[in-house]
């Protein structure tokens, strides 16, 4: 393949991952994080968590930009993802052509540009597109570093913006450390300092030191110990198994997983089609590392992946939230590197007649099991802001009072004049609810707040709010209740 052809192609691939960006570009803020985020367009504040502490003050400055250019509130929460995931998805190519072939170049590339999680989350109101785009331009920089102290610096410089953009992705950032040549370790290191300084600086400027320490504190003794989906709050080996699987295999890359039905003929063939590929391309890679039949260049390639994708893997299995999908976009970076070295290696071994229809028929698979949930993002706003959409038009907000999750702050955000309570436990939850009832409150519960289940005798289901659970796996079934009050018992006769 000709440079020209290469670069055609490359741009053709590119195009498409902003085209498929767009179509899930979401037309109302779906949850907390992103009414969060939108505060921060007007006033960065982690007190007020505008936004939520750690802040990812990079990601927030170039929201700012984009809404200082006038771009209304989602686009411009959104557009830093898209614009950068487009930079990162032709950088990926043409850095990885020297190492892995065109075939293996363009692979990665498509994979980035069309797998689901990358799209949905490159078009979300939030950091996770930011966080990734510049995790894959760090993973550039350091394969370019092999040849150059300039690219070394570059390296670190883009670890240090990726950690202020997307600080849950420290242990990928660090995965990436391990592999940076011995001559080029100091280069990178002085790139982070001044990567991390130039967010980390203003960032206490603004907060100042012992409200940031105060701040960060409170956040992470709520994030290990009680609501951030750790390992010490959710400890069930079984649960964690099936959520971590389903993040990465079911709303990662799109394949088969039990309990999900719902797929038509079609779908579900381009499914088992995009998943024995990507097994025979994985089996391809395993295969020559056994037989030691890798390249240099490709070895490299498969030592990168595994440098930042296994540490991130172990971290998001013990530490994050799994009922979050978001979270496995780093392994759904490392597992699509993997499988463009298994490319290279069919590449170099099958004949062309062979190598490319399959490579075509992979690439429509991708563009099949993507674009249902991406034109679904898209078109449908998520349950939380169509149980905020649907109360505000059927509730009056006098005398009403709501009961519910995370989704009290798209409340808030939309129609601040509705009572939305979000009860830290479910013992609050019955004392609340109890105590306004009682008062003559007309009182309406969600299945999202905390302890609903001991409430189940006096709840009848009013609407329910549903989107397929590879577009949201967090939140993605809400059922808006109304309480109904035990009828007070009536005294017994005394003879």
């Amino acid at each position: 393949m000709t440079p020209r052809v290469f670069a055609v192609a490359l741009a053709l691939l590119t195009g498409a991952g902003v085209a498929a960006r767009v179509l899930a570009l979401p037309r109302l803020l779906p949850d907390l994080d992103a009414v969060n985020f939108a505060r921060s367009l007007h006033g960065f504040d982690l007190a007020a968590q505008a936004p939520h502490f750690p802040g990812y003050p990079v990601y927030v400055a170039m929201a700012r930009l984009a809404s200082a250019a006038g771009a209304q509130e989602v686009v411009a929460l959104a557009l830093p993802g898209v614009v950068l995931g487009a930079v990162a998805i032709g950088a990926l190519g043409l850095v990885l052509r020297p190492y892995l072939g065109v075939t293996g170049a363009l692979a990665a590339s498509a994979l980035l540009a069309l797998l689901p999680l990358p799209v949905l989350f490159g078009a979300t109101p939030g950091s996770d597109g930011v966080g990734l785009a510049l995790l894959v331009l760090a993973a550039c920089a350091v394969l370019v570093g092999d040849s150059s102290p300039r690219a070394a610096v570059l390296a670190g410089v883009m670890t240090g913006l990726a950690l202020g953009a997307r600080p849950s992705f420290l242990p990928a950032l660090l995965g990436l450390a391990l592999v940076v040549p011995r001559g080029r370790r100091l280069a990178a290191f002085l790139g982070s300092g001044l990567g991390v300084g130039a967010w980390l600086l203003p960032m206490v400027a603004l907060t100042g030191p012992a409200d940031l320490l105060r701040i960060g504190s409170g956040f992470l003794r709520g994030h290990t110990g009680e609501w951030g989906g750790t390992v010490a709050v959710r400890p069930e080996l079984g649960w964690r198994l099936e959520n971590f699987g389903f993040d990465i295999v079911a709303a990662g890359l799109g394949l088969p997983w039990p309990g999900m039905g719902g797929d038509s003929a079609i779908l579900l063939t381009a499914r088992f089609l995009l998943a024995l590929g990507l097994a025979g391309a994985l089996v391809a890679l395993a295969r020559a590392a056994l037989l030691g039949s890798l390249s240099v260049t490709e070895r490299r390639v498969t030592l990168l992946a595994l440098a930042f994708g296994v540490p991130y893997g172990a971290w998001m299995f013990l530490g994050q939230n799994l009922l979050k999908a978001r979270h496995a976009l780093p392994v759904v970076l490392s597992l699509a590197l993997l499988v463009a070295v298994g490319v290279a290696v069919l590449a170099r071994t099958s004949p062309p007649r062979v190598l490319l229809p399959l490579a075509g028929a992979l690439t429509v698979a991708t563009l099949g099991v993507m674009l249902p949930v991406a034109l679904e993002q898209g078109r449908e706003p998520s349950p939380a802001a169509r149980l905020v959409s649907h109360v505000s038009r059927t509730l009056p907000p006098s005398g009403t009072l709501l009961f519910t999750g995370e989704e009290a702050r798209l409340f808030e955000h939309y129609v601040p004049h509705y009572r939305a309570g979000r009860p830290a436990t479910g013992e609050q939850l019955r004392r609340e609810v109890e105590r306004v009832a009682a008062a003559g409150a007309d009182v309406y519960v969600t299945s999202t707040a905390p302890g609903v289940e001991a409430l189940a005798a006096h709840l009848e289901p009013v609407s329910r709010f549903a989107c397929d659970r590879r577009v949201r796996s967090h939140a993605h079934d809400i059922i808006l209740f109304h309480y109904r009050p035990a009828p007070p018992v009536r005294p017994q006769k005394v003879l």
